[in-house]
């Protein structure tokens, strides 16, 4: 006899045949058939973790620092709300989630029953997009319309910028299979997406080379975003100024600027002497308020931003021009593009962003040796011990501030 929930298996199958290896589900009745599908697939890994936000923050890690997709599970009604904190995070950090929340029947919502919450659109603003699985199969384009949702959400979830997609299933009792059901994974239908590289015209280029040629003051800002050494390596072939949050993971580029924070003040005598006439930017948020505060009253004639897709914020409010394409190719191409020569002016001016810089060095290793028993010392003594090739996770506000302030050694990689 089929079992009952076998779209609930197919949605299992979908999602290890799109790449989907791990899942952290948390228990409940509602959500026994996924906990079921899961479980019994071979090719996905489980984790059971009672409490919901504690389980989507550890799945959201996960996808961190692998860079894959991680789903998650849960019952109906009010614990599916607290997946909300870690959703809102993987949002704005281009985390890719598959949040799947078991729910009660559609006809059962406002009636006063148990658990019965209005889950299909509650997560809408900090997710990529939110879907809700048919309740029954039976029909055959009821089946074909919940195997292509799956396949939608996850490609949505992987598609530049990456996040978090939710996926509602309404589920009818009974929810567990009944003795002469067969639990056997099918072979449903699986829609694919080809991944694609976007690169600039001809024509893009020629401006690209032109603009950088004709502006002396050039700068870069890197954003929020996962180590890579094959940028670095371009980064610092360029012989103008580049900033490194902490959280930018730039530190391994030879002579850039990590003290930003502490000495680029808008209120600066000589303002206008580190003011951009270009300035470049890619990646995500910037942690430096000194550097935005800054750049806010000091604009550059011309900002460029690179990123492949999805909007594009400007936190700088100097924002000109939009280049569809990803940064470490942009680096590259435009390193074997443009040489390695170098104006004088353009050596004064990264001379003068790297003397500042050393010399707030030198101030701030002469405040800690006098002030050694802080938080801010203690800080830096636990950064300075990190050893080679660790993960360091930073919370939000004073703690990333803090280290921002201090930054990590080029060698720290």
């Amino acid at each position: 006899m089929p079992y009952s929930h076998q779209h609930i298996l197919n949605l299992a199958e979908i999602c290890a045949r799109k790449g989907v290896e791990q899942i952290v589900l948390s228990p409940g009745s509602r959500v026994a058939p996924l906990t079921l599908a899961f479980v019994r697939h071979s090719e996905i890994e489980t984790f059971t973790i009672s409490d919901e936000r504690s389980a989507s923050f550890v799945a959201m890690g996960m996808a961190q620092q692998t860079g894959k997709l991680v789903a998650i599970a849960c019952t109906s009604g009010t614990a599916m709300l607290n997946y909300s904190p870690a959703i809102a995070e993987a949002f704005y950090q281009q985390i890719p989630l598959l949040v799947l929340t078991a729910d009660r029947p559609p006809e059962w919502i406002d009636q006063q029953d148990g658990q019965a919450i209005r889950q299909q659109l509650v997560h809408q603003n900090h997710t990529k997009g939110s879907f809700q699985l048919p309740v029954e199969t039976t029909h055959p384009d009821a089946q074909w319309h919940s195997e292509r949702i799956i396949s939608e959400a996850i490609n949505l979830a992987n598609r530049f910028p990456k996040g978090p997609v939710h996926v509602n299933v309404p589920i009818r009792e009974p929810f567990y299979p009944k003795v002469d059901e067969v639990l056997e994974f099918g072979n449903p239908k699986v829609i694919s997406e080809w991944e694609s590289e976007l690169n600039l015209t001809a024509s893009a280029w020629e401006k690209v080379m032109e603009v950088w040629k004709s502006n002396q003051k050039i700068m870069l800002i890197g954003g929020q975003e996962r180590q890579n050494e094959a940028l670095c390596q371009s980064l610092q072939k360029l012989g103008v100024p580049i900033i490194s949050d902490v959280i930018s993971n730039l530190h391994s580029v030879v002579g850039a600027i990590k003290l930003q924070d502490a000495w680029l003040k808008a209120s600066r005598e000589d303002a206008e002497s580190f003011q951009p006439d270009l300035l470049i930017t890619f990646g995500k948020s910037v942690i430096s308020k000194n550097l935005k505060l800054f750049l806010r009253k000091h604009k550059p004639k011309q900002h460029w931003h690179l990123q492949i897709g999805g909007e594009v914020a400007d936190p700088f409010q100097s924002l000109t021009d939009i280049l569809r394409i990803e940064p470490t190719r942009f680096f590259k191409e435009f390193v074997e593009r443009i040489g390695l020569t170098q104006s004088n002016q353009k050596k004064e001016w990264l001379e003068t962003w790297q003397q500042t810089d050393q010399r707030a060095l030198e101030t701030a290793n002469q405040f800690f040796e006098k002030e050694r028993h802080n938080e801010f010392a203690c800080v830096r003594k636990l950064m300075k011990q990190l050893p080679k090739n660790c993960l360091l996770h930073l919370a939000n506000s004073m703690s990333v501030r803090y280290a921002n302030f201090i930054n990590l050694e080029a060698e720290q990689s």
